[in-house]
């Protein structure tokens, strides 16, 4: 499987986790995880933007969003980040691109190392929301990438 094929792969996966989180979230109340969940979806919008020069000094990472909003952002992200994936050539994914944090401080990395990031980024704030779940008192959902490749 090439890179190209690979990413958009993973970044299915995470769409289906970001989605079965949003799921649980409507039935399980549990703030932290939603807001653990916003933080998930907006740095993703983020990230996404940075890609395209977006300047992030003094962006908010952790917003107060409803669960129809985070639903609303997750199938915003999971078309966008598609799209764009979709659109690359391998060589692409070795470009680099400048952006500044919310601190303000500049960065380069190229398109590969984000994208890859913000799946790992996503990945670990969902393992949060999993032990916030089970600490409410809820039944945390099954959102390991085997799960996925076997249903999907």
């Amino acid at each position: 499987m090439d890179s190209i094929t690979h990413l958009n792969h993973l970044y299915g996966f995470n769409d289906w986790a970001n989605r079965v989180i949003v799921r649980q979230l409507r039935n399980a109340d549990s703030k932290r995880s939603l807001r653990c969940l916003a933080h998930i979806l907006i740095t993703e919008d983020e990230y996404f933007e940075r890609l395209h020069g977006k300047d992030s000094t003094g962006f908010d990472f952790w917003p107060d969003l409803t669960i129809d909003q985070c639903a609303e952002l997750a199938k915003k992200n999971a078309e966008r980040f598609t799209r764009l994936i979709e659109g690359f050539q391998e060589e692409g994914l070795g470009t680099s691109v400048s952006y500044k944090t919310s601190e303000g401080v500049e960065f380069g990395n190229s398109f590969r190392e984000i994208l890859t990031h913000v799946l790992f980024h996503s990945m670990n704030h969902r393992g949060q929301i999993l032990t916030f779940l089970r600490e409410d008192g809820f039944e945390p959902p099954l959102i390991d990438y085997i799960v996925f490749e076997r249903t999907h």
